[in-house]
């Protein structure tokens, strides 16, 4: 697989700080690239760590049907079904397939152009491309670990993976009942990119205000923009990051429901 220290450096594309990628397209199309690679290479029947009762095969259903689901809703700007998967022989082919369809779809439609998307954010075609990039990287991970291989996200993309959580799925979960997963005031530090993140919680229901300038708090955690990434999603264990402060706060944090 390719080497994923090779991206293209990160870079700040807005006066808020926000971490961003060169071309989430391009980003895109080199992960879900990987991830077909993957699945012709790992057995289909073997387990995926992370997702409790998956095999690689229903991951790759998933994969499959998100690919198809976010090319419909970029196609028509509104809200659809999740589609059905039917079972095959090759998932590498066929998630080739839809990640190609889904990689023209985002060619089809200009970013600005309203569309629906889940998340309480703006609702433009230009969140699908994103989305779909960290789903994929996140997935991708869950196949090489599944083959008994070390998953290493990209630090540009790993470090606009951490921001997406803070900024989409923080209020997301929120939306969907879950508890706060920032319930003090926190630091969040990529060593490797230099990006930082305080979350400081806001009245109840609402998503904690962040300031991408610094990271500062009650504890501040520290580690690769990829380990941040991947521990955030539930990839790898709280302990591969550093704390430094109120380390009960910060693993309270690690644990909640800040993803999916």
């Amino acid at each position: 697989m390719p080497d994923p220290t090779s991206s293209p450096a990160p870079r700040r594309p807005d006066p808020s700080g926000r971490p961003g990628v060169a071309d989430f397209l391009a980003e895109f199309e080199r992960t879900a690239a990987e991830l077909a690679a993957a699945f012709a290479e790992v057995d289909p029947a073997a387990t995926v760590p992370s997702c409790p009762g998956w095999t690689v095969a229903d991951l790759a259903a998933h994969m499959v049907s998100g690919e198809r689901w976010a090319a419909s809703i970029l196609l028509s700007g509104k809200r659809q079904s999740v589609p059905a998967v039917l079972r095959t022989t090759s998932w590498s082919d066929q998630y080739a397939g839809t990640s190609a369809a889904l990689a023209a779809a985002i060619r089809a439609v200009d970013p600005d152009e309203p569309c629906w998307n889940f998340a309480p954010v703006d609702q433009r075609a230009g969140f699908w491309s994103r989305r779909r990039l960290h789903e994929t990287t996140v997935h991708l991970a869950d196949a090489i670990q599944a083959g008994g291989g070390v998953a290493v996200i990209p630090p540009a993309v790993a470090a606009d993976g951490v921001d997406e959580v803070f900024g989409v799925f923080l209020p997301r979960m929120l939306a969907r009942g879950a508890a706060p997963a920032a319930e003090t005031q926190l630091g969040v530090r990529a060593v490797d990119t230099g990006h930082e993140w305080t979350l400081t919680p806001a009245r109840p229901g609402e998503p904690p205000a962040i300031d991408r300038a610094k990271a500062t708090g009650v504890a501040v955690i520290s580690g690769t923009a990829s380990d941040l990434d991947l521990c955030l999603w539930k990839r790898l264990p709280a302990t591969t990051l550093t704390i430094e402060g109120d380390t009960t706060a910060a693993l309270a944090f690690l644990a909640g429901r800040a993803t999916p």
